[in-house]
């Protein structure tokens, strides 16, 4: 299909449901549209980056299923459900198991395959009813029947494919059916999650409005993947390990065990083994942030629905109000030092985590530390995932840190002691402060130790005390943080040079720096002069994205991935000015200047390559 961008003749009013601010209806106006296709760049959250067929990038933001809305730019949730479709012909040797396949096929009534497979597809599993569909009525034990296969992949080899069914559905004494596959099978996807789009697929079709937010919006999005595998999503890996395991509640709240963990729990064997696998998963995390072992087993409830467990056996009435408003609590208690924590929880994977993680350090260190702490590091329980530090928190709580005014301040989160907890937006404060201390490397190192501290409440130990040095620092890094953060940021990649050396440069000086495209601001090593006249020049590639385009430092025809420089002085950043392969600078104050490229915060982690620059004062 060409690309086509077409703006509407007329504007148009819309009023849409918005999450944030607590204002329940806002005026929006729609100041175009635009149809395209072209290529992914690379995707975030709910963003996918374009590049379309004549060279234009365009940073597209898309309401993924299931979620509330979308966030706009200004940290506003905008309710803004898309059309999604995701294909692409897949390697079929390169299936996995516990991925959810669809076929068509003809099977017996005791479950033998009749013929072969010539074709099939990767579904989403939230999306899949798995089973057996018949045609018509159900075949008898001798008579075969057109049907679709819907169904966990076991395993494929020498030309067979082989699924798991659940137990006596539709099968009596069989869980397994085997197909042969055609010489020529083909694979295929069909997905609505964003997460199965690679870099460099092709954009069929995208349909957007652009909002007078700025905000570009998709109404439809139909993408082909060009690879010959489907990348599991999230804990989609763990989740499809599961996958024979039954659905079905039981009969009765029964007793579960882990390493670690000890429930009554009315959820299904299959919900328990990924609660399980996820909380065992985030202890060696804990274990390996904090260096200490665990200290103990968490105890407790997980209910599914409370109205199926005998009368007593949830003593706690806090426990049980927390449930019924689908929250958790868990109980610390110590007696010498015998300690015990004790889990009331809904059956939120979530939920459970954070609760968890309290009960993990309270177990293993003898208290959660004070309220900001305690919150903050089980927030962060509740988000790790293993050997991946990026961003990737519910979009109400990220439009909520970036539209709130005013921000809170670092003395108003680090307050010492116990008070009270407070909503989700008290936590989204406390987790912003401690995701910055656990994953910027220049605090990272003192932050483990002031947890570890602050949680066996030895005396003296407090955030001023070993942040107060570098307070401004923090607090510099801290905002830029809430104004740049967002799903795929990465606090690494951007922390701020802060032990680098500068010099002034006397007339006719040169100086060199080598800048990297995934990173933030970086130093130039120059100290400049308000009001004086430098050459800055730069040669060298760089890539913005997986499947970009190499670029000088000009960047792209619209700008995007250029050199830019700003001068830091008094803890304050001038604004940005492009300077891409040469141009002259004119110092707008006395500072230390600091180049980056020109690109999202929140996508730098697959940005390659740097450019080396040169500074000449005339």
């Amino acid at each position: 299909m060409p690309a086509a961008r077409t703006a509407s003749v007329a504007l148009v009013v819309i009023s849409i449901a918005l999450a944030w601010p607590a204002t329940a209806r806002a005026q929006l106006t729609i100041t175009g549209r635009l149809t395209l296709a072209g290529t992914v760049e690379s995707v975030a959250g709910g963003r996918v980056t374009v590049r379309d067929d004549e060279g234009a990038r365009h940073d597209v933001r898309v309401q993924k299923p299931g979620e509330p809305g979308v966030p706009l730019a200004d940290g506003r949730l905008l309710a803004f459900p898309a059309e999604i479709e995701i294909g692409g012909t897949l390697d079929v040797a390169k299936l996995k198991p516990g991925q959810i396949v669809r076929l068509r096929t003809r099977l017996s009534g005791k479950g033998v395959a009749e013929g072969e497979v010539e074709s099939l597809a990767v579904v989403d599993a939230d999306a899949a009813t798995v089973g057996v569909a018949w045609d018509g009525a159900p075949p008898g034990p001798r008579d075969v029947g057109g049907c679709e296969v819907t169904a966990p992949l076991a395993k494929v080899l020498k030309g067979r494919l082989v699924v798991d069914l659940p137990a006596g559905k539709p099968f009596a004494k069989r869980t397994t059916v085997a197909f042969r596959l055609g010489a020529g099978a083909t694979a295929g996807l069909t997905s609505r999650d964003l997460r199965r789009i690679e870099p460099g697929a092709k954009v069929v079709r995208l349909d957007a409005v652009r909002l007078d937010s700025g905000d570009l919006v998709a109404r439809t999005l139909i993408v082909e993947n060009r690879g010959g595998a489907v990348a599991d999503r999230g804990d989609e890996a763990l989740e499809n390990r599961h996958r024979t395991l039954s659905d079905e509640p039981p009969a009765a709240p029964r007793l579960v065990r882990s390493a670690h963990f000890a429930f009554l729990t009315d959820v299904s064997d299959r919900e328990w083994a990924v609660i399980r696998d996820k909380l065992e998963r985030m202890v060696g995390l804990l274990e390996r942030f904090f260096g200490r072992r665990a200290g103990g087993i968490v105890e407790g409830f997980v209910v599914r629905d409370l109205a199926g467990w005998p009368a007593g056996a949830l003593a706690d009435p806090l426990g049980v109000e927390k449930i019924r408003r689908g929250e958790g609590v868990c109980f610390n208690s110590s007696l010498g030092d015998r300690r015990r924590a004790v889990l009331y929880s809904c059956a939120d994977h979530g939920v459970i985590q954070h609760e968890c993680v309290h009960g993990f350090c309270h177990l293993t260190f003898g208290s959660t530390g004070p309220t900001w702490l305690s919150e903050g590091v089980a927030e962060l329980g509740n988000y790790w995932r293993d050997g991946d530090t990026a961003v990737e928190i519910p979009t109400a709580v990220l439009g909520y840190l970036k539209s709130a005014e005013p921000k809170r301040r670092l003395a108003e989160i680090a307050v010492a002691g116990r008070d009270a907890a407070g909503g989700w937006q008290d936590y989204a404060w406390r987790w912003a402060l401690c995701h910055l201390l656990a994953y910027n490397p220049n605090y990272a190192d003192r932050f483990r130790p002031l947890a570890v501290a602050l949680m066996e409440e030895r005396p003296g130990a407090s955030f001023d005390a070993v942040y107060g040095p570098v307070a401004d620092e923090v607090a510099f890094e801290y905002a830029q943080f809430l104004d740049t953060v967002g799903t795929g940021y990465r606090a690494d990649l951007v922390a701020w040079p802060w032990k680098a050396t500068f010099r002034p440069l006397g007339p006719g000086a040169t100086a060199r720096a080598e800048v990297r495209a995934a990173a933030g601001w970086q130093a130039s090593g120059v100290t400049v002069e308000k009001g004086a006249e430098y050459r800055i020049e730069a040669e060298g590639t760089w890539r913005t994205a997986a499947a970009g385009t190499p670029v000088g430092a000009a960047g792209h025809a619209d700008g995007h991935g250029r050199l830019v420089a700003a001068v830091f002085h008094d803890f304050t950043l001038e604004p940005p000015v492009a300077v891409g392969s040469q141009a002259g600078f004119t110092a707008p104050a006395d500072g230390r200047l600091f180049l980056r490229c020109d690109d999202d915060w929140t996508q730098l982690a697959d940005n390659d390559g740097e450019i080396a620059v040169t500074i000449r004062r005339p």
